[in-house]
């Protein structure tokens, strides 16, 4: 009995150790100081531009400059348009209108530079919490392509 026991625990507490939870975080921030977050599960707001071969994410706010981009790669988990929020996403890409979205994920700053774009960070997205239209979602779309 106390071995089943002492069992249970450990597997809980490796469970929980696997599953991290995620931390707020401002885009902004996360891509000033890439190194920071690298391989932290976060919760962040933002707007996803679909591309033909890609999507990014960006927040209006983080202005790019010379040596300093922020695109973010967004990368989706398998079945992303099954849930309620996913659908609606899928709704607003069909239709080339960006999304402003609150997601958890795992964001990702290496060596290399990620997907189509060579964009130089990758957040790969475990939840899509909120989705809705993006103000002047198509001014947008034309000044991402």
């Amino acid at each position: 009995m106390i071995k089943a026991v002492l069992l249970a625990i450990i597997l809980q507490a490796a469970s929980a150790q696997t599953l991290q939870q995620p931390v707020t975080a401002n885009l902004c921030e996360v891509v000033a100081s890439p190194d920071r977050y690298n391989g932290k599960v976060l919760s962040l707001e933002g707007i996803l531009l679909p591309g033909e071969h890609f999507v990014l994410l960006y927040s209006p706010s983080c202005k790019p400059k010379e040596g300093f981009d922020v695109g973010i790669q967004a990368v989706f988990p398998p079945e992303w348009v099954s849930s309620p929020n996913g659908k609606q996403l899928h709704k607003l890409f069909n239709r080339r209108t960006n999304a402003s979205v609150k997601l958890i994920g795992t964001f990702e700053s290496g060596t290399g530079r990620y997907g189509p774009d060579a964009a130089p960070f990758r957040f790969t997205i475990r939840e899509i919490s909120s989705v809705k239209k993006a103000p002047g979602s198509k001014l947008l779309l034309r000044l991402a392509l």
